[in-house]
């Protein structure tokens, strides 16, 4: 038994084509939408604890970064008082302010998910 075609291609031997299977062209169009998960799933009461949880040390990091806050804005203004503060707002309090925007972000994440007060 051959394994392999004893003449060459160009001796008039036999040539195996392999297509692609990602032929070039335009993609076929879909004939029905794929399904979409509901937004409204129920939620298991094991997710909603985990959830109330994670919701209250979220608050606490926020009252820790307000804090933060507000105490690199006073330094900065007595700074600025002071005569030998930049005019424009130092770049840990642009972090702080970001991380703040970040926490408060998934705080209403969580809430629009699991209903958390």
């Amino acid at each position: 038994m051959l394994l392999e075609d004893p003449a060459p291609a160009f001796a008039g031997g036999l040539i195996t084509r392999v297509e692609s299977p990602f032929a070039a062209g335009a993609p076929a169009p879909l004939r029905r939408p794929f399904p979409r998960p509901s937004l409204t799933r129920p939620v298991h009461p094991n997710d909603a604890a985990q959830a109330r949880r994670f919701a209250e040390l979220m608050q606490d990091e926020i009252d820790d970064l307000e804090n933060l806050i507000a105490v690199a804005q006073n330094r900065w203004t007595s700074r600025c008082d002071a005569g030998w503060g930049a005019a424009r707002t130092p770049e840990p309090v642009l972090r702080l302010r970001e991380k703040l925007k970040e926490v408060r972000r998934l705080q209403e994440g969580l809430q629009a998910r699991f209903g958390i007060d």
